[in-house]
This record gives structure tokens, C-alpha cells and sequence, in this order.
């Protein structure tokens, strides 16, 4: 799992290579519509998304059932127990993945990137995500 707060975050990312070039491009510029949606006028590194809800990026072996650590309890089911405002599937260059906005408060929202091969072997979860597709 990945979080990105900051577009230092997203600099990281791309430079450990952790993501295809697609997906981090993605990524960027989901970082950067945020900061312009919220309004902010300075340099992108002094953007934050620490009061907004960051992005969080799964990867192969992460528990999507339990996601305690941004929020989503195992007790609940994780990502498969919550009730995402919607879920986007996104297809770029012959690569695929799922990004589901679930909202926690008024003011806070986390965004979850899930790449289509992290549950391909998990029918529940593809099918969860499927269902919530619009």
C-alpha cells in the first residue's frame, strides 16, 4: 500500500519505479486536479492533502478486508464493507484499475486505487467493485 499526501509522495513513487509510468502519470494528475479543485493557489509541493483525504494505492498482497490502517476496519470488512460514493474503472494503455472514493466525513474523503491484477484472484472483491462501477 501506498499513500500519497504530498507531490513529493507522487515524486517518490515514480522514482522507485513501484508503478508503471501509466499509472503514476494517473496519479499525478489526480494530484493535481485535487489541488486545483480545493483552490490552492501556491507551488505544488506546499500542497497537502493531510485535512482532505490522501490517496491511497493497494498493491498485490495487501488485505483489502482490512484497511485499518487509512480507516477501513477488518471488523467491517475493510474496502468490501464500505459504501463508496462511487468507483470509477479506468483503462489507460492496456492497463486497468478501479479507483473508489469512499467518504468518511463531510470534509474528508480517502481515494483507493485498486489495479485490476490485486483481485484478480479474488471474485468477492472484482465483483464488489464491479457492482459499484458507474
Amino acid at each position: 500500500m501506498r499513500t500519497i499526501k504530498t507531490m513529493q509522495d507522487v515524486r517518490l513513487i515514480r522514482a522507485a519505479q513501484v508503478f508503471s509510468d501509466t499509472i503514476t502519470s494517473f496519479l499525478e494528475e489526480e494530484f493535481l486536479g485535487l489541488k486545483e479543485a480545493f483552490d490552492f493557489d501556491g507551488l505544488d509541493e506546499e500542497f497537502a492533502l493531510d485535512h482532505y483525504g490522501f490517496l491511497v494505492v493497494l498493491e498485490q498482497g495487501d488485505n483489502l478486508r482490512d484497511l485499518s490502517v487509512v480507516g477501513l476496519e477488518r471488523e467491517t470488512g475493510g474496502l468490501l464493507g464500505s459504501l463508496p460514493e462511487f468507483v470509477d474503472k479506468v483503462v489507460r494503455q492496456g492497463e486497468c484499475w478501479y479507483k473508489a472514493v469512499v467518504i468518511y466525513t463531510n470534509e474528508y474523503a480517502m481515494a483507493f486505487y485498486v489495479p485490476e491484477i490485486v483481485v484478480a484472484d479474488d471474485e468477492e472483491l472484482k465483483t464488489f467493485l464491479e457492482a459499484h462501477v458507474e
